[in-house]
């Protein structure tokens, strides 16, 4: 009985600090992932667009789906090349023509992307009435909404980055030079 009541405050004060070291998580916004439509994140996600007949949801789903197979086998293909590069990177004697050349693959890959991304834009835009069109182009690249006066909003109407929300460096800034 002794020996409990020697240990009891060390067991204490362990699960004090484990709850206080998971205190931050808690903070956090949700992640980004499958959400509902009209959401940011890759869930349905065109549930923005006003008026959608189910003939436009339906091939806009298979555009979705034919965009999301190509982008995933791009990001899989950086996701080789970039294991190929800490392999070059590990090496006693760094092949910097190798390292060079795959960095430029992996940048082409990404370009590749970019434009994959652009061209899934056009082809759902080419299957919008005019009213839809408004609220599509409105609506960036990165599924948020523009208000106009060159502010991102993000999630929940937050600002996104920049010095307007007081996160990073002001255009003014001495020290930014």
């Amino acid at each position: 009985m002794k020996k409990l009541t020697a240990i009891a405050p060390v067991i204490f004060f362990g699960l004090m600090m484990i709850a206080f070291l998971n205190n931050p998580l808690l903070a956090q916004d949700p992640p980004r992932g499958p959400q509902g439509p009209g959401q940011p994140g890759r869930g349905p996600g065109m549930g923005f667009i006003p008026d959608l007949t189910p003939e436009q949801s339906k091939q806009i789903e298979q555009l979705r789906t034919r965009h999301i197979r190509k982008v995933d086998l791009l990001r899989a293909e950086i996701g080789e090349k970039e294991a190929r590069m800490t392999t070059l990177r590990l090496a006693d004697e760094p092949d910097a023509k190798a390292i060079d050349k795959t960095i430029d693959e992996i940048s082409k890959l990404r370009g590749d992307i970019m434009k994959e991304r652009e061209a899934h834009r056009r082809e759902i835009r080419a299957l919008l009435t005019d009213a839809q069109k408004a609220v599509f182009d409105r609506r960036g690249p990165q599924g948020r909404f523009n208000d106009g006066n060159g502010d991102r909003k993000g999630r929940r109407g937050k600002a996104g980055r920049g010095y307007r929300d007081g996160n990073g460096p002001r255009p003014d800034c001495p020290y930014n030079r």
